[in-house]
């Protein structure tokens, strides 16, 4: 259906006839960019496009706000539960309004009975699903936002598998606790990174250590061993060897101890004070900010000539220094000025 031309003073009739039209045409661009969304987000080919998670890329990518990010991350989200639905919308058989209504309520089980509600007319499709959720008492921006999906690893680095079993109670406020972190933005989109960061949180709080406060090291210290140019790190599931880009990510900002030697830092202390304060002890890739888990990255690498300066380095988050380090990203990259 192509676009409709804006011409005032018209007839009412033809005013009428061009709004429903126009409508009609925004129902169907908003239908489509959700299903776009909802692949670029299940295949996470935001990270082919420089971006460390779904949120950074909506808000930095594509200029969304945080509600309207939440929004799409639902909708995608419940999408892929409900494939009999996310076929209707695909077919054109039905409209984004209409499915925006139906995935609050609907489930693999019963949504076959809401597509079939949703031939009827808009204003009875609303009040069929304000009725089914007022009788389950469901708060409709509650939903499950974090990937079910299998992280993408890097060739001969084998996942650590972590699991956990939740009662139906937990999980509501676990839902909730992540809608509102979302909200909020400078959330990492995976289940790891969100459980790291909830950690760590919660050693700040025993710890009575205001966030940031640790700048010179990190609030945790793992070993690493290198052998032959590999790095290992040893896990109750035995010794694991690490992936390429964390590898890189580790030699840049690290403190390096030889059998016989001295410790000695890959950037001075002082140096590395010097940038995470300069950087406000925030993640500098576009649309991240977060403010755990900080890292010191070298723009220039070493290798090639790159130097310890502070104008040479930046802080990075340890997800946006991973993905850096995958794929050499230059969109990352945003030297802060001086202060």
């Amino acid at each position: 259906m192509s676009s409709i031309s804006y011409h005032p003073n018209q007839p009412a009739a033809k005013v009428h006839t061009s709004l429903q039209r126009s409508l009609s045409i925004m129902d169907d661009a908003h239908k489509c960019a959700v299903l776009w969304f909802a692949e670029i987000m299940r295949r996470h080919l935001y990270r082919d496009l420089g971006h460390s998670s779904i949120n950074q890329y909506a808000m930095n990518g594509l200029g969304f706000s945080k509600t309207r990010t939440g929004d799409f991350i639902h909708l995608a989200r419940q999408l892929d539960k409900l494939p009999a639905v996310r076929k209707a919308m695909s077919s054109g058989e039905l409209g984004y309004t209409k499915a925006r209504e139906i995935v609050g309520v609907a489930t693999p089980d019963t949504e076959d009975h809401w597509l079939a509600a949703a031939k009827g007319s808009r204003k009875d499709l609303i009040h069929e699903v304000k009725k089914v959720k007022r009788a389950a008492r469901v708060d409709p921006g509650q939903g499950e936002l974090l990937p079910t999906a299998p992280t993408v690893v890097a060739p001969r680095e084998l996942p650590v598998r972590f699991q956990m079993d939740l009662t139906p109670e937990q999980e509501a406020r676990r839902a909730a606790l992540v809608e509102r972190l979302h909200k909020l933005g400078g959330v990492p989109n995976d289940r790891a990174e969100l459980m790291l960061e909830g950690l760590a949180a919660l050693v700040e709080s025993k710890e009575k250590a205001p966030r940031g406060a640790l700048t010179s090291r990190p609030p945790v210290q793992i070993h690493v061993h290198e052998n032959h140019g590999k790095l290992t790190v040893q896990t109750d599931s035995g010794e694991r060897e690490i992936g390429r880009a964390d590898a890189d990510r580790m030699r840049c900002d690290a403190q390096v101890c030889e059998h016989g030697g001295r410790n000695s830092t890959t950037i001075p202390p002082r140096v590395r004070r010097q940038v995470l304060a300069r950087d406000q002890n925030r993640c500098q890739a576009p649309g991240c900010g977060r403010t755990r888990f900080l890292e010191v990255h070298h723009i220039v690498p070493r290798n090639r000539g790159g130097t310890n300066q502070a104008d040479n380095l930046i802080t990075l988050c340890g997800s946006c220094h991973r993905l850096w380090h995958e794929h050499k990203s230059e969109i990352l990259i945003k030297i802060p000025l001086s202060k």
